[in-house]
């Protein structure tokens, strides 16, 4: 039932940071002690600790309320970095709000290393304290030893991005590549009497041609992982000016005196970063919870709560800007497909088809987020983990699903709901259909030899009435071989886990 709370929390008031900005300043109005949204200069958000998707989502909201107030924003960093995937799309959020016209100003309060370097010079303007630190940003990943650098297939792609990156936002590609990758040398050198920096490669390449430039110095030395203060970082161009506080910032952005609002992660925004982890787990419990729904009479409580586990998991992406409404309508109509084939066109295998194809792009796209190009090494990286997470994640719920299909009827409680292995005749037969039990309220004849009606076409599921059962019991049913036409007199030849197999009657019964 926790799927259920969460819902209802996602659903409720925990949300209303997350609303339309003119929500948003409509409950800035209602507040009577509380200057209009319209007079605020500045927000100003604070990136701590590890990057998160709870970081990205009060970023989101912080974007809201500037576009709402023109106001500036103002990302203040002091973090280690995080994962890598986590990096690009909050990067790349930080850039689409940069382009919609919102003035997002950087500023390293401590440090910003590894991937928080690449988010903050997404930002229009560039600040840092004197003592504060960028760069470090070379990629890793857990092994069995502890943490390693990433194998050579992700680091190149990597190293292709971060170019692509620092280039498209003003910055010098081969440095850049120095704060990733620490076999870059970067070295300083006057060719026809103009300073550039060439890397360590082109440097050996030029005194092999006897084409040596003179040396100026050098930058990066080789087997340095590049890391710069904010002096450093004004003199290679990676900061605009040095600023001690938000409001030396403002001033020197040309905004001196402006009113300055400093947004906080509220419950939700936390909430959403525990499940963005949790991910994974929920997209299980969704698949898991469904099978079992669809062993059991009715819709009932795991259906509902594969369903919770479904709304979740595309709430938490939506929110933090990895799904958008493509994606969760894609998903919502493989669901309706799905539930047609299973509930109204059972056997007829394309609505089934299709629909889990369109579930699976839907899944896949929300894990990646918006803007995924194949032309990009590094994201088609991304979807290629993102499909062996999925891939992953369904191994083991088929595996998961398997042991309930094998012990679930067996339990003493579900054991009830489920259809178990039938039994010839013996109406206390451990292995009669639930309903034939001791203490249940009518005698089902859902076992070996009984007679039978196909309510529905079987192609080659569907639904059967069994004779001598009251009214309104139906079967689901699934034909030996071939199709059994609507109304056709049918046998039950066995009694599997949760659905009946039958065969046309040899000869219709006497009534």
């Amino acid at each position: 039932m926790a799927l259920l709370a969460l819902v209802c929390l996602l659903g409720g008031g925990a949300l209303a940071p997350f609303g339309s900005a003119a929500a948003a300043a409509s409950a800035q109005a209602d507040l009577p002690d509380q200057e209009p949204i319209d007079s605020v200069g500045a927000y100003v958000i604070r990136i701590d600790g590890p990057l998160d998707a709870g970081h990205q989502a009060l970023f989101l909201r912080a974007v809201s309320q500037a576009k709402a107030s023109d106001a500036a924003l103002v990302m203040a960093f002091d973090t280690p970095g995080g994962e890598i995937t986590r990096m690009r799309q909050f990067a790349g959020s930080v850039d689409q709000a940069v382009k919609e016209g919102v003035h997002v100003i950087g500023w390293v309060d401590d440090e910003a290393l590894s991937a928080g370097t690449w988010i903050y010079i997404s930002a229009a303007s560039l600040y840092m304290r004197e003592r504060s630190t960028i760069g470090a940003a070379q990629a890793v990943q857990l092994t069995p030893g502890g943490m390693a650098p990433a194998a050579e297939k992700y680091a190149s792609a990597y190293r292709a991005w971060v170019r692509a990156w620092a280039e498209s936002h003003g910055q010098s590609p081969l440095l850049a590549q120095a704060m990733i990758d620490p076999e870059t040398e970067v070295r300083r050198v006057k060719i026809e009497g103009v300073e550039q920096l060439i890397s360590g490669v082109q440097w050996n390449d030029m005194v092999g041609r006897g084409e040596a430039p003179e040396l100026v110095g050098t930058v990066v030395r080789q087997g340095e992982l590049w890391a710069i203060t904010g002096r450093e970082a004004i003199q290679y161009g990676f900061a605009d000016a040095l600023a001690e506080t938000v409001e030396e910032v403002l001033a020197k952005d040309g905004m001196a005196g402006v009113r300055v609002v400093q947004l906080e992660s509220t419950r939700a925004e936390d909430l959403l970063a525990s499940l963005h982890g949790m991910r994974i787990l929920l997209l299980f419990l969704g698949l898991v919870f469904g099978y079992i729904e669809l062993k059991v009479p009715g819709f009932g409580v795991p259906g509902i709560l594969s369903l919770c586990a479904f709304v979740v998991l595309f709430a938490g992406q939506y929110l933090i800007g990895l799904a958008n409404v493509p994606h969760m309508v894609l998903a919502g109509i493989g669901v309706a497909l799905v539930a047609t084939e299973l509930f109204v066109l059972p056997g007829t295998i394309w609505p089934g088809l299709v629909g889990a194809l369109c579930l699976i792009a839907g899944l896949l796209m929300s894990q990646v987020g918006p803007g995924l190009s194949m032309q990009s090494a590094w994201d088609r990286e991304i979807l290629f983990d993102a499909t062996f997470q999925l891939a992953l994640t369904a191994a083991v719920s088929l595996a998961a699903i398997w042991l309930l299909s094998r012990y679930l009827p067996n339990t003493p409680l579900l054991g009830r709901m489920v259809l178990a292995g039938g039994a010839p005749d013996a109406p206390g037969d451990a292995d009669a259909s639930p309903e034939s039990r001791p203490g249940s309220t009518h005698a089902s004849h859902a076992r070996r030899g009984a007679a039978g009606r196909a309510k529905t076409t079987l192609r080659p599921v569907g639904i059967v009435v069994l004779d001598g059962d009251p009214a309104g019991v139906e079967h689901e049913a699934r034909s030996e071989s071939g199709l059994i036409d609507a109304g056709a007199h049918v046998t039950v030849i066995e009694v599997a886990a949760g659905r009946l197999v039958v065969r046309p009657a040899a000869t219709p019964p006497i009534t």
